[in-house]
């Protein structure tokens, strides 16, 4: 977005780790009082399976700027592997009858995945629903 030029340029300038990484800051809290923290993202036709220990430090080095307190102690960490397309946000198919698949392909599928599927199971029973 041009909106958002000055912002690349400052962040290239101030992060150019983060930026290269794909880092953004994410905490959410389990019911337990445990933290999850993220994430960043590495676009790759083949992804590395593995986290790296520097990206790991550039996510903590994130919340400690924003919550001003140091991170809990890491017990486990988790790689995840997403589908990505550059000329959509989503695949919504159908590839036989009564089969229907969606798949998140922008890197929002924790943000958006549940509201897809609501608008997804509401036209699905619409179609069944007798007239």
């Amino acid at each position: 977005m041009s909106a958002a030029a000055a912002l690349a340029v400052r962040l290239a300038e101030e992060q150019p780790q983060h930026l290269k990484h794909g880092v953004h800051l994410i905490v959410v809290q389990s019911a337990d009082g445990s933290l999850i923290v993220g994430d960043s993202h590495d676009y790759a036709a083949t992804p590395d399976p593995f986290s790296r220990q520097h990206v790991d430090e550039l996510i903590l080095e994130e919340f400690r700027a924003a919550l001003g307190i140091e991170p809990p102690t890491v017990l486990q960490r988790w790689t995840g592997t997403y589908a990505s397309a550059a000329d959509r946000q989503v695949l919504i198919g159908a590839p036989e009858s009564g089969v229907f698949i969606a798949v998140v392909t922008s890197g929002a599928g924790a943000s958006t995945a549940f509201a897809i599927g609501e608008e997804i199971v509401a036209s699905l029973l619409e179609q069944r629903t007798p007239s």
